[in-house]
């Protein structure tokens, strides 16, 4: 932990002078997310009472609700039932079976999640700790809110994030994450994945929680505190809800063919959609000799290779913000002829 707070800091030093600009003040952070509990917290986790209890969506679905003793005792709100049939009502897919909620007093829940907080996750766990009591937190949030916020870390703790980037937690969900432009404002420096203590309302993750959370309460009134260019809209909640419906899972694979003009020079052009960031490769076969040259719509050139005659393989480019690509093929002798792309993209 303090490694990371050391370099959370430094990040915040050498962070680009707009991106003071998203207010990280009171109310303060609402939530944290915790790989693993300390001892303490396993003991007050292992002294509570847990059952499964139907989420009533029609999905047949059960969630784990454990409530500590002490909370049995004085909390006004932990009816384990009425905690299974809210999250019912969330868009959710079979994670839904992985997780599990404990409820907590107001002062256990500041041993187990941390001064101030509402909620945490324990990612190791898929655990989430939330408050035996109703009632609103600083921000105006609701408890439901809270943990709606919540389900959106145990969301994407059990969805893969394409490759190159962070696992989802700390990056947001793949539908959402393209959508929002997530890599391209990281590379800007308006974003840090991973880095919820200092820069919890630049975090991406949490952007991707709290969203989840607009997605069931768009009407909340919670004011949305991440970068502006993040707030949810209908797009949102719909790459949301492909991501918790039909999960990326894998790269897709296609072909492209044509033909190569027959003389030195001549090219053959062609686009592509590339609706998710992450890496596309495109690998050329046959024996016949061209080079290949991506660009952007504007044209700009991303990459280029050649291919024949023992050179070549696959030409690798990590989208980031691109929603179509151009491949140009081009003649290297005065012969032309077929040609063939497999290309992978996210």
């Amino acid at each position: 932990m303090g490694a990371l707070a050391g370099m959370a800091l430094f990040l915040l030093l050498v962070a680009p002078a707009g991106a003071s600009s998203v207010r990280e003040a009171s109310p303060p952070p609402r939530d944290t997310v915790i790989e693993r509990p300390s001892l303490g917290s396993a003991r007050i986790s292992a002294s509570a009472s847990i059952a499964r209890y139907a989420v009533n969506d029609g999905s047949g679905a059960t969630v784990a609700i454990s409530v500590t003793p002490a909370c049995q005792v004085s909390c006004t709100a932990a009816d384990p039932q009425s905690i299974a049939n809210f999250l019912g009502t969330l868009v959710h897919g079979p994670e839904m079976e992985l997780l599990t909620v404990q409820l907590d007093t107001p002062s256990q829940l500041g041993f187990d999640c941390g001064f101030g907080a509402q909620a945490c996750y324990y990612g190791s766990e898929g655990k989430v700790v939330i408050s035996g009591n109703d009632g609103l937190a600083p921000d105006g949030a609701s408890r439901e809110f809270v943990l709606a916020h919540e389900y959106g870390h145990h969301l994407a703790r059990h969805r893969e994030s394409a490759p190159p980037f962070p696992p989802a937690i700390d990056w947001g969900t793949p539908h959402w994450s393209s959508y929002e432009d997530v890599c391209r404002r990281s590379r800007g420096g308006g974003l840090l994945p991973g880095y919820e203590g200092l820069h919890y309302f630049r975090d991406p993750g949490e952007a991707f929680a709290e969203a989840f959370a607009f997605n069931r309460f768009p009407d909340s009134g919670v004011e949305w505190r991440w970068p502006a260019a993040l707030e949810p809209d209908r797009g949102t909640f719909e790459a949301i809800r492909l991501d918790a419906l039909r999960p990326w899972r894998t790269r897709t694979a296609f072909r492209l063919e044509g033909r190569v003009p027959s003389r030195r020079g001549g090219i053959e052009a062609m686009a592509f959609r590339t609706p998710l960031d992450g890496i596309v490769s495109l690998r050329p076969s046959g024996r016949r000799r061209y080079d290949l040259r991506l660009t952007n719509r504007a044209g700009r050139v991303l990459r280029t290779a050649r291919h024949g005659r023992g050179r070549g393989g696959p030409l690798n480019f990590t989208v980031c913000g691109q929603s179509r690509l151009r491949v140009a093929v081009q003649a290297t002798g005065r012969r032309g002829g077929p040609f063939e792309l497999q290309i992978q993209r996210p």
